[in-house]
């Protein structure tokens, strides 16, 4: 019998792009232009991938009638359905519009410690609305006591990307369950054909909650919005507490001077 992959390598090829670009997403997350190039390529390169298969299989069709539940089922849900009228909608007309939400605030370690609803507008990057979060900070001291930084914590930017189409979901769970989608039918055809099936869990892919964070200096926002240094700070301490332990080693029991 041949390599269960034989008919399906095309299709296994194009499911491959599709987790590179979503891996491209992870990685491009807080820049719209790159984030969105990435996101354009995935769904391109999803739409193919049925294409692809039903390409390979044609010629067999005890193969197509033990994959066609599986098939139907990925061509029937709503996922599929809005992804390939996406696609279709970026090749013939034009720019796909994606929505962005955000917040702002501190985090402690890995944790959050305080976070406010900020606008991260689409059309700017993470950095970019992490400048206007500091200019908050810097003219309005009660938003500054509220959700900047102290000496424990530091700032930053939270944002999620969504479409209209799935609201409340970010695009990088929308995208992962795509892939899996398209993985449950290849890997479907695969064990029809004798094979193995595919690993579908990618222990490759980051943290969705910890890719929408990006973290920024604690000691740049304290110098640029509360005038602050606090490596210049941290010096003088260490100078006032080494002086405090030399005056008490100078000192006997009873507060008289050592002659």
């Amino acid at each position: 019998m041949d390599c269960p992959h034989l008919l399906v390598e095309p299709a296994l090829d194009r499911w491959e792009e599709c987790h590179w670009h979503l891996h491209q997403m992870e990685a491009n997350y807080h820049e719209p232009d790159a984030f969105r190039y990435a996101l354009n390529s995935f769904i391109r390169a999803f739409k193919e991938v049925p294409q692809l298969l039903t390409m390979g299989t044609q010629n067999q069709a005890e193969l197509r009638k033990n994959i066609k539940p599986a098939v139907a089922a990925l061509h029937g849900s709503d996922l599929y359905k809005v992804l390939t009228t996406t696609r279709n909608f970026l090749v013939h007309q034009g720019m796909l519009e994606l929505e962005s939400r955000g917040s702002a605030g501190t985090t402690e370690g890995r944790k959050v410690k305080i976070s406010f609803p900020f606008s991260v507008h689409a059309g700017e990057s993470s950095d970019e609305a992490y400048i206007r979060y500091k200019e908050v900070c810097r003219t309005d001291q009660m938003m500054r006591g509220l959700i900047g930084p102290d000496c424990d914590s530091a700032p930053a930017i939270w944002r999620t990307w969504i479409i209209k189409d799935f609201p409340g979901r970010d695009l990088l769970d929308v995208v992962f369950e795509a892939w899996t989608r398209l993985g449950e039918v290849l890997s479907v055809t695969i064990e029809a054909r004798g094979g193995e099936s595919l690993d579908l869990s990618m222990p490759c892919r980051h943290d969705p909650e910890l890719v929408k964070v990006k973290c920024f200096s604690q000691r740049d926002f304290f110098l640029e919005v509360d005038g602050i240094d606090l490596d210049e700070e941290e010096r003088k301490w260490h100078e006032e507490k080494a002086r405090r332990e030399i005056d008490s080693d100078t000192r006997l029991p009873g507060g008289r001077n050592v002659d």
